[in-house]
């Protein structure tokens, strides 16, 4: 009876050990991935506002600087935000499958 409660108790054992690995593999992955996701923003981020900067000053308006900063982040976020829906798509049809 001890014997088979002690089995009991590591078999339980082992299968928490299993799930906390897959877990801990799973958000893992995912924090991996976000930080690649961030660099590869940065990189976007640095060319975007170099190319932003050079069209403002060729078309002269560094006077109003301040307002194609705002349309241009406008502009990046409504496109993050669609970007965002489409792989958030595809994500729930993966996981219907």
């Amino acid at each position: 009876m001890v014997r088979e409660h002690i089995r009991r108790a590591h078999q339980k054992a082992k299968e928490k050990a299993s799930k906390f690995k897959k877990e801990f593999r799973k958000h893992s992955t995912t924090a991996i991935l976000a930080a690649l996701a961030f660099l590869i923003a940065l990189s976007w981020r640095d060319f975007i506002s170099d190319s932003v900067n050079k069209i403002v000053s060729s078309l002269g308006v560094s006077d109003q600087l301040y307002f194609y900063k705002l349309l241009s982040a406008l502009l990046i976020t409504i496109l993050a935000i669609f970007g965002i829906m489409i792989i958030s798509k595809f994500k729930v049809e993966e996981e219907i499958k």
